[in-house]
């Protein structure tokens, strides 16, 4: 392919400029964290009596994180599954709130690609992780629109979207690939312009859970329990993020109903309970 003009790619690179002013600008200000570093495992006492919606929370990282500690450390070897590794690792990056773990997501899922070229699980799990970095970037006020600042964090938005897209597009039956683009889409600004496909993707969700022959392909799947706490727990998050309070509140309730798990049905219960409060 023949180079652009000088003109061109001044034009290119201008235009880039402004975008990533603008797309850092509307992703968020105000940041924490540093410059990633290896990340550890964040230590959360055991929570004893979960008696309000910030003990609930509480609760429930502690527990994901002693789940996907365990995993991280199983599978992250030469000898281990990457995408497992992957999957483990980006559920410590949500749990710590540490972007240092996506990172070590996006390594896990390159990984497990460069074995599974086709694996579109963990190409959509790798757009997440590429979305978590890009909205914890440790840049924060005016930098963000200053050349190299502002770029790594356009770089990180601009995979999101296209990782998240080519996983649909190879596999648009797969509800967790789905499930995976719906959450992160719904929890990017509407900037963006990924909120209407990231509600077409739950109403085409709630379709195929509340009838799997829809799907038949993976009717198996959308028939099982785990998918319905992962799906009712990842709508109920996305619905109240996105604000819409009556379906997330209608989507707590059903996670409680489908869930054996206490610290869920603890968590889902004051969610509600919050919910009720602020309407």
């Amino acid at each position: 392919m023949p180079m652009p003009e000088g003109r061109t790619i001044r034009r290119t690179f201008l235009g880039t400029w402004l975008t990533a002013g603008v797309l850092a600008t509307a992703y968020g200000l105000s940041v924490s964290g540093c410059t990633p570093v290896t990340p550890v495992i964040e230590a959360i006492p055991p929570v004893e009596p979960i008696d309000s919606l910030e003990t609930a929370e509480q609760a429930w990282r502690a527990e994901r994180i002693a789940d996907h500690e365990s995993i991280w450390a199983a599978e992250n070897g030469p000898n281990g599954d990457p995408f497992s590794a992957g999957v483990a690792a980006f559920r410590l990056a949500t749990a710590t709130f540490d972007s240092a773990w996506a990172s070590e997501a996006i390594d896990a899922f390159d990984r497990a690609l460069a074995n599974t070229p086709g694996l579109a699980l963990a190409r959509a799990w790798r757009g997440s992780a590429h979305a978590l970095i890009a909205r914890d970037y440790p840049v924060k006020g005016l930098w963000q629109i200053v050349p190299g600042p502002g770029f790594v964090r356009l770089y990180h938005v601009r995979a999101a979207l296209s990782d998240l897209d080519e996983a649909v597009g190879t596999a648009p039956g797969d509800p967790f690939v789905r499930l995976v683009r719906a959450s992160t889409l719904l929890a990017m600004p509407a900037v963006f312009g990924g909120a209407e496909r990231g509600l077409s993707d739950f109403a085409t969700l709630r379709d195929w859970t509340r009838d799997p022959d829809r799907n038949p392909e993976f009717s198996e799947i959308l028939r099982s329990p785990g998918w319905r706490q992962e799906y009712f727990l990842a709508r109920s998050r996305a619905m109240e993020a996105f604000g819409a309070h009556d379906d997330a509140a209608r989507s707590w309730e059903r996670l409680s109903e489908s869930t054996d798990n206490p610290t869920l049905q603890e968590l889902a219960k004051w969610h509600r309970i919050s919910l009720g409060a602020s309407r």
